[in-house]
């Protein structure tokens, strides 16, 4: 019955302000069909809130953490601050960007197309000296002959081809091993889904999913005298603006009746909250995290928070450590101890009252010094705190003697 509302006996669709037409969550996919019918793609993916929201939750948390490079010499590890990498991705990898923008923009690039490029631009002694960032639909993975490159084209610069060790490209899931696919493309119809019901939320919010009133006549009319009543009717609504509210007057003996919106009518409400679930899923994000807290309480929001960096942020941290490190540092380099690290902590910082419980278990137990709590909280460093404390009940086992176990000096009875 719902199909054959949306249609005329011709064959043709009815019109979705037709009265006989009636509109629910049921009709949703019907009623975009056609001329309607949504686009699913970046661009308009992204007017979506969820989409929106999700890929600035990931490209943020991303582009926030701290990017540092180390240097591991034997049991020592330290920030190399003198390798060229360090500056450049720390602060910033070209004239455009911060750090944080170009990490932000690179995995929305891979969260919208699949696939994130960035060129590393080296002296000719092979010093890296930049780090450029090519948009995706302007970056093809080709084969020449028995080699693989990198064809890019842009606006500002004829097309050139990068080699495949001097590109950074991180990338989703994809089915060919050597690039990404879309999140997007790959759920085109769950994302679809949500556009047309925000579309058809603002036509039915506006007054033109369904009619607002009924309008009935006391008396019987003549022919000619309904087809007068409906050009005035018509003429006078057509004159009001939808700010205004004023009371239409009519040559005729009429009745008007408001038409209210049942509750079953208005399911669509509830078709944009399963999606904007759908979608967390999709992104593998946190509900919450979306302003979806329908079902959040305290307690688990704070456990989601920490699955959330365990499960989300950790495959892609990983992803993007893997990709620098074979990029950016030769092979001489990593051998030498040369590699990139991201500082999940600030995903993980507690309260202030959870922070001093840790700080206090890790100076007591020896393995943390004052000095190094100061510095954890953005303050200097004081004299005579650089000194380890260690619990007095807490002796290592060569300074109880040779007789350690206390049941040796017992006595024993028969």
């Amino acid at each position: 019955m719902i199909l054959e509302s949306l249609f005329s006996p011709s064959g043709e669709r009815s019109s979705v302000e037709n009265p006989d037409t009636p509109l629910t969550g049921q009709n949703l996919a019907e009623y975009f069909d056609g001329d309607n019918g949504i686009i699913v793609d970046n661009q308009s993916a992204m007017t979506l809130s969820a989409v929106y929201a999700c890929i600035y939750v990931l490209s943020s948390s991303i582009g926030q953490l701290p990017l540092h490079v180390m240097r591991r010499q034997g049991k020592r590890i330290e920030a190399a601050k003198d390798h060229p990498a360090y500056w450049l991705l720390h602060d910033e990898p070209n004239p455009w960007q911060t750090s944080y923008k170009w990490r932000e923009t690179k995995q929305a690039y891979v969260l919208g197309w699949g696939n994130g490029y960035t060129q590393t631009v080296r002296s000719p002694r092979g010093e890296l000296r930049e780090l450029v960032t090519h948009r995706p639909w302007e970056t093809q993975l080709v084969k020449n002959g028995n080699r693989w490159l990198y064809a890019v084209s842009g606006e500002d610069e004829s097309a050139k081809a990068v080699a495949l060790e001097d590109m950074i490209h991180v990338r989703a899931l994809g089915s060919d091993g050597r690039t990404g696919k879309s999140l997007i493309r790959q759920h085109a119809e769950t994302i679809g889904l949500g556009l047309a019901a925000q579309r058809y939320g603002k036509d039915f919010f506006t007054g033109g999913g369904r009619p607002t009133g009924l309008v009935t006549v006391k008396n019987q009319l003549q022919k000619d005298s309904w087809d007068r009543l409906k050009t005035a009717w018509n003429n006078a609504v057509s004159k009001l603006k939808a700010s205004e509210n004023k009371t239409l007057m009519l040559p005729a003996d009429l009745d008007y009746k408001s038409i209210t919106v049942p509750p079953e009518d208005a399911q669509f409400l509830e078709t944009r909250k399963l999606n904007r679930s759908e979608v967390a899923g999709i992104f593998n994000v946190p509900a919450h995290m979306i302003n979806d807290l329908d079902k959040a309480t305290f307690s688990n929001i704070s456990e989601q928070a920490i699955q959330f960096v365990r499960h989300t942020m950790m495959p892609w941290v990983v992803n993007w450590e893997q990709e620098i490190n074979r990029r950016v540092f030769t092979r001489a380099e990593r051998a030498a101890g040369y590699y990139v690290k991201f500082n999940l902590a600030g995903l993980l910082r507690g309260t202030a009252k959870e922070r001093a419980e840790f700080y206090h278990n890790a100076i007591n137990d020896g393995w943390m010094d004052r000095n190094e709590v100061r510095e954890f909280e953005d303050m200097n460093p004081r004299d005579g705190l650089d000194q380890m404390l260690v619990s007095v009940n807490a002796r290592p086992l060569d300074e109880l003697g040779e007789n350690s176990n206390p049941n040796d000096n017992e006595e024993t009875t028969s």
